[in-house]
């Protein structure tokens, strides 16, 4: 898979069925068959974890990094298919985000797109939570502690109307036309918010990591990922 495929869309428009070709177009593929459920082994003295994923392309699947930092094996399950295993080729603690490498699975490219305020869409596949609606509050940007560490750092996303819960982490938020604005990453304390990080950023993140990097290997002394 080449990155340069994955399109940004602008807020609105879609592309159509090439005529005569018979195959669907990114934004027609059925995000449920995108969603990934992941289940981690804890590395070291860390505890086993449940969340969520996303199916961006053949083979690979985006998460957030606080779910697998501290995982020794992953399981992924995309879709209705088997489980099967995965290894981290990527980690951006700043952004939150991981790559995950799985066996091909033929899943085209995902179509990304962006939201505005009082934007509709549905959260798919979340691992708690399953497709929830959800409505744009916000346009934001979000300072958070990076994962593993406190350090702050500034990233684009959404303040969602939506209600989820503990793992939903991971799950992608999509328009009506099945685009991709963001991945879920955190729920408010009152249980009606939810904070996504934006398309734009998981944009930047595949175009820079790839998806074929040196898988990141547990260090059970530190009970987290680290770079063989």
């Amino acid at each position: 898979m080449t990155f340069a495929a994955i399109l940004l869309a602008a807020n609105g428009c879609g592309s159509d069925t090439p005529a005569g070709s018979g195959e669907p177009t990114p934004n027609e593929f059925d995000a449920a068959r995108r969603a990934a459920r992941i289940e981690t082994t804890g590395c070291g003295l860390a505890p086993d974890r449940t969340g969520s994923g996303v199916a961006v392309g053949d083979g690979l699947v985006i998460t957030v990094a606080h779910l697998v930092a501290r995982a020794d094996a992953i399981e992924v399950t995309v879709g209705n298919g088997e489980a099967v295993e995965a290894a981290v080729t990527a980690v951006d603690l700043n952004l939150d985000l991981a790559a995950l490498r799985i066996p091909s699975n033929g899943i085209p490219d995902i179509e990304l797109s962006d939201a505005a305020r009082g934007a509709t869409g549905l959260i798919v596949g979340g691992a708690a939570s399953g497709t929830v609606a959800f409505e744009v509050k916000d346009v934001v940007s979000l300072s958070i502690e990076e994962v593993l560490g406190s350090a702050r750092h500034s990233r684009s996303g959404y303040e969602l109307r939506s209600v989820t819960t503990t793992g939903d982490s991971g799950a992608g938020v999509y328009d009506p036309e099945h685009r991709l604005i963001g991945i879920v990453f955190a729920t408010g304390r009152d249980g009606e918010s939810t904070w996504i990080t934006s398309s734009a950023e998981v944009e930047g993140f595949l175009a820079e990591t790839g998806g074929d990097r040196t898988p990141i290997a547990c260090n059970a002394e530190s009970s987290r990922l680290e770079l063989p």
